[in-house]
């Protein structure tokens, strides 16, 4: 079903154990697949992004700027509700200024994300990124009324989002944050400080409410 991957030999195999009607949807779901990932191969062309491998989209993205942007492997975006029971607003917006860098790393998901960057955004591996998520490196104007009419002066600073974090629905995170590994961050939260590695946090502004200890040490494979 996509470029690149075993999936589609998968799902040949599989189809003999189906019945008429399972076919007809799969066969629509392939179809849609491919409408929405044609659209967006020819803008990662255009902008000279490599294509990631494993790429998952479920349902239309927006894909903005000249900066780069970096995928890692076996990314997972979804852009409809009938893809998440959580309900997604709007489809994926990942927009990136000239100059910028977007790193998005192995095995992230996100649905309905709002991904904004005018200087750096790494997100780690094994990230989980809730519906409607907004993650934001500026403040798009200033403080200052005079600066905004003349449109100077805005406020940037990188985020970075650690491995194995779990961002929770409705949550923005502004810029200069730091969200440790492993954190977790309570849905509907505004981060605005940094958050550190193996707590749960929450609220607006966002505030650590306790540590969370592994229950297990074993290594996990992708």
């Amino acid at each position: 079903m996509f470029a690149g991957t075993n999936e589609g030999g998968g799902i040949s195999r599989s189809m003999g154990n189906m019945s008429l009607k399972q076919r007809v949807i799969a066969g629509l779901n392939s179809v849609a697949v491919l409408r929405w990932q044609v659209p967006a191969r020819l803008v990662f062309a255009l902008q000279g992004w490599a294509w990631p491998k494993q790429l998952k989209i479920l349902g239309p993205i927006v894909l903005r700027g000249h900066g780069t942007l970096v995928l890692g492997t076996r990314v997972k975006i979804v852009s409809l509700s009938r893809y998440n029971p959580a309900g997604v607003n709007h489809p994926t917006v990942l927009t990136v200024l000239k100059g910028a860098r977007m790193t998005i790393g192995d095995r992230v998901g996100m649905s309905g994300a709002a991904i904004f960057c005018a200087t750096g955004i790494k997100i780690g591996n094994d990230v989980q990124i809730g519906a409607n998520v907004s993650i934001f490196d500026t403040d798009f104007h200033a403080l200052d009324y005079v600066d905004r009419r003349l449109d100077r002066h805005t406020p940037t600073a990188p985020v970075h989002i650690g491995d194995d974090v779990w961002i929770g629905a409705n949550s923005i995170v502004l810029k200069g944050v730091t969200i440790g590994e492993r954190a977790v961050i309570a849905a509907g939260s505004v981060v605005t400080s940094n958050i550190p590695a193996n707590t749960l946090a929450g609220g607006v502004p966002s505030k650590v409410i306790r540590s969370l200890s592994p229950t297990t040490q074993e290594h996990v494979e992708p």
